[in-house]
């Protein structure tokens, strides 16, 4: 995972205006315009962005084109609250890619933001999505009724979460380097993320 870059732009309007992309989201489809806009926007909004939100791409080891794109936010700071989402291109689904992602934003989220709580929370019938949450040691909290309109229609959503104490969270395999693009400190025995966060 690293930082948007002004060149992710085609990339992103590959999947972002597929139609698969948005099938559970309350947005319109993106035009290549609207696409390039949010890459823009995240390149020189820098991290966090002004809503305390960190983005990031996701790549394939060893390079290539974006094939999704991350997001942890703050959504508490006093009570050290975040949230994460995700998102990948449809023909990169199925590969573990998301549940590798979403693994090391945990990472990120509980050592480096010291956040105490990240949820997450997806459409009921994307179990694809919810499956993912539960992958990383997510426990669902509840269904939230009517919480977006998708193509006009009221949907509802599952809601889960991961305390820092949780096993789950002590278990996370730590990111390969910061976000800053530091080297990070780890003991031997600790197990390494295939994931890295690089700026």
């Amino acid at each position: 995972m690293r930082p948007f870059r002004f060149s992710d732009a085609a990339a992103i309007i590959a999947y972002a205006t597929a139609p698969d992309f948005i099938r559970f989201l309350p947005i319109p489809l993106a035009n290549p315009e609207r696409a390039a806009d949010f890459v823009a926007q995240r390149v020189r909004e820098g991290q966090p962005d002004g809503l305390g939100d960190w983005h990031f791409v996701v790549q394939c080891r060893g390079g290539g084109a974006p094939v999704g794109a991350v997001r942890l936010g703050l959504r508490d700071e006093e009570n050290r609250q975040g949230d994460v989402g995700y998102v990948l291109h449809p023909a990169a689904r199925g590969q573990g890619l998301a549940t590798e992602a979403v693994r090391g934003l945990l990472d990120f989220g509980f050592r480096l933001l010291d956040l105490e709580r990240i949820w997450a929370s997806a459409d009921v019938d994307n179990r694809a999505s919810w499956r993912v949450m539960e992958r990383v040691g997510m426990r669902r909290e509840g269904v939230s009724r009517h919480t977006m309109r998708v193509d006009g229609v009221w949907r509802d959503s599952v809601l889960y979460a991961v305390l820092a104490g949780d096993a789950a969270a002590r278990a996370l395999p730590k990111v390969g380097r910061l976000a800053d693009g530091a080297a990070e400190d780890r003991g031997a025995e600790e197990e390494e993320s295939s994931v890295r966060i690089v700026g």
